[in-house]
């Protein structure tokens, strides 16, 4: 009885028996093209010149008022906010160009 119901079974669903798909429109996964290049920048400006700018301003702080925490501070605070203006401007231009 089981050699019946697989034979029944192997003709049903035999490769020819089975519907075809090949005049249906099939989608296809959308790659990115290679040739472009990428838009994300990589880095910048600005995390470059905060380091270089505070340690320049914690430096001249050390030198103009000894070791006192307040005016390293005050000196590394400064070098953060002006690299950080410096930096940005730069970046802008090189976007414009």
């Amino acid at each position: 009885m089981t050699v019946i119901n697989f034979r029944i079974f192997v003709v049903i669903f035999r490769k020819e028996y089975m519907p075809h798909s090949r005049k249906r429109h099939h989608r296809h996964k959308q790659q990115p093209p290679t040739h472009l290049p990428h838009t994300r920048k990589k880095s910048g400006a600005v995390p470059v010149l905060v380091i270089f700018l505070s340690l320049l301003g914690i430096g001249i702080a050390f030198f103009a008022a000894g070791a006192n925490m307040v005016w390293l501070i005050a000196g590394a605070v400064i070098g953060i906010v002006s690299g950080y203006f410096f930096g940005r401007g730069i970046d802008r231009s090189a976007a414009k160009k």
